[in-house]
């Protein structure tokens, strides 16, 4: 399966995953890094093989998994399993530059929340995401 890549179009979604019509009824569509943007807020909430045509194992396949932590016990191992999945799974997008990404991890109420930072190649702006275990929301700033 291939990912969004930084210079794709596809069809823009609201918050809730609907496509959204223009003034003429059709779907707006969504380009650079808004694009990107949107498959990353998506596969973060996509649970790896819930895609009945994923055809990829392991930190290839689409989603993060974050559903597996949450019930998970707050140790060090297990924030480091989080971070870790995250950055395999941010590795597989070659125009995000892996030295300038971030991740503060944190355990809240039974609630893992992991706030991440990325940057694409030779770019200063960023875009940020919060990840949790609770029903596996994803805030985007």
């Amino acid at each position: 399966m291939t990912i969004v890549g930084e210079n794709n179009t596809d069809i823009m979604l609201d918050p809730n995953g609907q496509p959204v019509s223009d003034s003429s009824g059709d779907f707006k569509i969504v380009s650079g890094d808004a694009c990107w943007e949107q498959d990353l807020r998506l596969e973060a909430l996509t649970e790896p093989g819930e895609l009945f045509y994923e055809d990829e194992n392991g930190d290839e396949a689409y989603g993060f998994g974050l559903l597996d932590f949450s019930h998970a016990e707050n140790d060090e191992f297990t924030q480091k399993e989080i971070e870790q999945r995250v950055k395999n799974k941010l590795s597989k997008r070659t125009y995000l530059d892996q030295r300038k990404t971030r991740q503060k991890i944190s355990f809240e109420n039974g609630v893992f929340r992991d706030y991440v930072s990325v940057s694409k190649q030779d770019a200063v702006d960023e875009y940020n995401v919060e990840l949790t275990t609770e029903e596996v929301e994803v805030v985007s700033e």
